[in-house]
């Protein structure tokens, strides 16, 4: 039985004004993706540019360039290659631009969170992907998901920064026994739950469910457009999507407007979308 999918032009969502996506009948069954437009570009390629092309909000300069170098030369292409996997199709360019905001290229970078590893993905984070590549849609994910290495210790409910950089330090956890602390691993998971939480919020069914109430919400049962999808995934990605639907259902529309709600009155995560939606139009190659 065949089922309708809209393709959403990721990298368009920094560059160009929101439209609605146009539906398209699949040829077989799948579920609605964050797709790259086949306009835009059918082989995806991320902009070479400096590390001083990349600055925070106050304008202070975000990137080391060793930390750069290494995400350009190790990273970048793994991206640009999986992008193109039908089952993902998801702009490098923005993935890139996660990445270089979440932690500037510091592959054993810890966070408060903790948030861990190059994409920063939290343990709870992980526990999710986990259960939802059970469901059948996302089945041909499990076998690497599960096959990444976990460190007991870092997952501990009662795991701090401050002792995971100390079992960093002494060897105890490596990337070899931490797959968050792999580089290549750490990017492969970012761009997986990247696709998942886009499940989260175009279908019906889990380990999305959200679909229908965004769609009502915020564009009046009409499609999300590009602007919306990109400001529900990334939000999603830094602050959770627990919260992120409890600020869509009170607010509707003007959700974003209130983003500080999330961080206790600060600009944070206002700041990291704006971040993220820069360093994408950056990186979009053209």
């Amino acid at each position: 039985m065949m089922r309708r999918f809209f393709r959403a032009a990721l990298t368009a969502f920094a560059l160009a004004s929101p439209s609605i996506a146009s539906p398209s009948i699949a040829a077989q069954v799948r579920e609605p993706r964050i797709s790259l437009d086949s306009a835009t570009s059918s082989a995806p390629h991320v902009a070479d540019l400096p590390a001083s092309a990349f600055r925070n909000a106050n304008g202070s300069p975000r990137l080391r360039d060793d930390q750069y170098a290494f995400v350009r030369r190790r990273i970048v292409p793994l991206l640009e290659k999986w992008s193109r996997d039908d089952r993902l199709a998801i702009a490098p360019a923005y993935i890139t631009a996660l990445i270089l905001k979440e932690s500037g290229g510091d592959s054993l970078a810890v966070s408060y969170a903790p948030a861990l590893g190059l994409a920063q993905l939290t343990a709870n984070a992980d526990s999710d992907m986990r259960l939802m590549v059970t469901e059948y849609h996302f089945q041909w994910m499990a076998p690497e998901v599960n096959r990444w290495p976990r460190a007991a210790a870092v997952r501990s409910p009662t795991a701090t920064a401050a002792a995971i950089h100390s079992l960093l330090a002494r060897g105890a956890v490596t990337s070899r026994t931490e797959f968050l602390f792999a580089p290549e691993s750490s990017a492969r998971a970012a761009l997986f739950w990247v696709r998942l939480l886009e499940n989260k919020w175009t279908t019906a069914f889990w380990p999305g469910g959200d679909g229908p109430a965004a769609r009502a919400k915020l564009n009046g049962g009409r499609p999300l457009t590009q602007h919306q999808m990109f400001d529900l995934v990334t939000v999603s990605y830094n602050r959770g999507y627990i919260e992120v639907k409890a600020l869509v259902d009170r607010y509707g529309a003007d959700w974003v407007s209130h983003l500080s709600e999330l961080t206790g009155g600060q600009a944070e995560a206002a700041d990291y979308l704006e971040r993220v939606r820069a360093y994408t139009t950056l990186l979009q190659a053209h």
